[in-house]
């Protein structure tokens, strides 16, 4: 059944090229419903994949922990309206609740999360809500800066444009700890 999915998906990319023009019999593009099929696929793992586990490490100090801040995650998505790619950069800070995650856990949660079609604020919105769950933090900032493929090379054709969201979620006196603004490179 899977094969026959991927069978179908590999022949219709095969039919599109063939209504661009493209002779598919060319050895350049030969394989190029395969790849493009496999290429999407990778692209869109967090729909079939499930979030990665979060190990959590206990607070070692009597003090009310400050704000976590991960700046500049880089991650890969696609646009739901036009599937071209969305370069991201994405920076989170937390306030830890009841134990500290590991730092690799928070960054390929925020990846699995990248990894399917989005609408940038939609999915900014759902990311601060997937962190302040599974962060079991008690505020969450997120900031996501994307370069959004389907303006960079047609409709406007705008190479210096760079699309900002935030979201916050918890006590925003909490949140408000984490004064400085969150970067994106």
């Amino acid at each position: 059944m899977l094969q026959q999915r991927k069978n179908e998906a590999e022949d219709a990319v095969a039919a599109l090229l063939r209504h661009l023009g493209e002779d598919l019999r060319r050895p350049g593009v030969a394989n190029t419903p395969k790849r493009f099929v496999k290429a999407m696929e990778e692209l869109t793992r967090g729909l079939r994949e499930p979030p990665p586990e979060v190990v959590f490490f206990p607070l070692e100090y009597d003090a009310e922990p400050g704000p976590v801040v991960i700046e500049n995650i880089s991650a890969v998505s696609i646009c739901e309206h036009h599937l071209l790619p969305i370069l991201l950069k994405i920076s989170v800070a937390y306030v830890p609740g009841d134990g500290v995650p590991g730092l690799s856990k928070v960054i390929r949660l925020v990846k699995w999360a990248a990894a399917r079609p989005i609408m940038q604020e939609r999915f900014t919105e759902w990311l601060a809500d997937l962190l302040m769950e599974k962060l079991r933090a008690k505020a969450v900032k997120v900031k996501v800066c994307g370069v959004h493929m389907c303006s960079l090379i047609r409709g406007v054709k705008d190479e210096h444009h760079n699309m900002v969201t935030e979201a916050k979620r918890g006590d925003i006196e909490v949140a408000l700890k984490c004064k400085r603004p969150l970067n994106c490179r």
